[in-house]
């Protein structure tokens, strides 16, 4: 037996399920894997098998894995003692980097996890508004609070009209009545979007969307979805909020908002902001981030929010997406890896299509037609996508899959274009498994 199941099966005696969170069992596998070194763009499993990380903790590491300038920062806040729960000068010096980097933030406040920073966003925008309905984009992905856990992975029969989307709970345990106050409105579909403001105007706080979906693999908006989000709210007086947990500092040092050209009222920065440590953010206009006590009466507050090793990694983070050059080599990488592995499916004959912008990226199966929201990823082949990944794991790439319709995955900056063609030669090979 390998170290690897041998751990899964000592950790389901004290952990529930046997992992400390519950996307972790890589549903390719029937177990999570087992890591115990990562370094540069490569994990090590407790096996001692080496892959090439094209998960990169979900987005989390795009510098990548124990980059040394985000470790000497980390270690200097260390040897000043890591005091958390207080105010300290590194927060103010990551607050005015991320204020000069990202449009929509004129304030900020920082949170531990991206699931933090949308409820406390969508609580300010309520609070600034007077309102408490909330237009949600079916599909996508805003965290596990109970306000925002409809509508992220519904079947294909509980789907619903597209003019009237189905609530459909993705968790048991949520409060009956929680669902009445979401409008739910299909990605790209400015007209339903436009039909919501008019039936429900004077009662929306906000619109809150991932500004491109990343959580269905990469589904990009179209220029009259942007237009429509950019008017509509503006129009009723509500507010427009973009979830950048996951496209965040993706493709450029704005983010997706700064790449579509469309400045939100409110956003939240997760994962990658934080440099591979735990921190996510939220931000905004300053007369609505000034409804946060204790100059508002909205409240946030959190005992390791703005912890000074997390605060650290960011600022060295922030840094490096800032260099010059750096987004240069992400999209050179994206370009190799998307173009080079859409050529392996059609060299071999296998019905599989990349589409991704900046470090994310989705892999699709089957009949995924032309990829403009959710309704068009759920009927993906899912067991050839598993087969996909299980045939990658085995060659030595690590993809994860979280258990839903289709994936995000990724690569980060410490990846060379030698890595990628390494990478794309393993591919080849899993791909070729599939075919016949």
């Amino acid at each position: 037996m390998s170290r690897v199941t041998e751990l899964f099966a000592r950790a389901q005696g004290s952990l529930a399920g046997g992992v400390a969170s519950s996307t972790r069992v890589n549903r390719a596998l029937g177990h999570p894997l087992y890591f115990e070194r990562a370094a540069g763009c490569r994990l090590w499993d407790l096996d001692g098998r080496e892959y090439i990380d094209l998960c990169c903790s979900h987005g989390a590491t795009l510098v990548g894995h124990g980059d040394p300038r985000i470790r000497s920062a980390v270690e200097r806040v260390l040897d000043a003692g890591a005091a958390c729960s207080y105010e300290n000068e590194l927060q103010t010096e990551l607050a005015e980097q991320i204020c000069a980097m990202v449009p929509a933030c004129e304030r900020v406040r920082l949170v531990g996890s991206g699931t933090e920073a949308t409820m406390h966003a969508i609580r300010l925008a309520r609070a600034y508004t007077g309102r408490a309905k909330l237009v949600k984009i079916e599909g996508n992905f805003h965290g596990y609070h109970d306000q925002v856990m409809f509508s992220i992975g519904t079947p294909a029969d509980k789907l619903g009209p597209e003019s009237a989307p189905t609530p459909w709970a993705g968790s048991a345990g949520i409060a009956p009545g929680l669902a009445e106050q979401l409008i739910l409105v299909p990605y790209n579909r400015p007209d339903l979007l436009a039909a919501a403001f008019a039936r429900h105007g004077d009662e929306i706080a906000a619109v809150i969307c991932e500004p491109i979906y990343y959580n269905a693999g990469c589904i990009l908006p179209t220029p009259e979805f942007l237009a429509a989000l950019g008017e509509e709210p503006r129009r009723h007086g509500a507010l427009l909020m973009f979830d950048e947990v996951l496209s965040a500092f993706r493709m450029g040092k704005g983010g997706a908002q700064e790449y579509l050209g469309l400045t939100p009222d409110l956003c939240t920065l997760g994962k990658a902001v934080g440099g591979g440590y735990p921190l996510s953010v939220f931000g905004g206009r300053r007369e609505i981030m000034d409804h946060l006590m204790p100059v508002g009466n909205c409240q946030h507050s959190g005992t390791y929010n703005g912890h000074p090793v997390s605060v650290a990694a960011a600022i060295a983070a922030l840094q490096i997406y800032a260099a010059p050059g750096f987004y240069e080599h992400i999209h050179r990488l994206g370009e190799r890896l998307f173009r080079g592995l859409n050529e392996a499916f059609e060299r071999h004959g296998v019905p599989g299509r990349v589409a991704g912008l900046g470090a994310r990226f989705g892999v699709y199966f089957g009949p995924v037609g032309s990829l403009t929201s959710y309704r068009d990823i759920v009927h993906h082949d899912r067991p050839l996508m598993l087969r996909f990944i299980r045939a990658a794991i085995e060659r030595g790439v690590y993809f994860h899959d979280y258990g839903g319709g289709a994936c995000h995955h990724g690569f980060c900056a410490a990846m060379t274009l030698a890595d990628a063609e390494e990478a794309l030669d393993r591919l080849d090979g899993a791909i070729a498994s599939l075919a016949g």
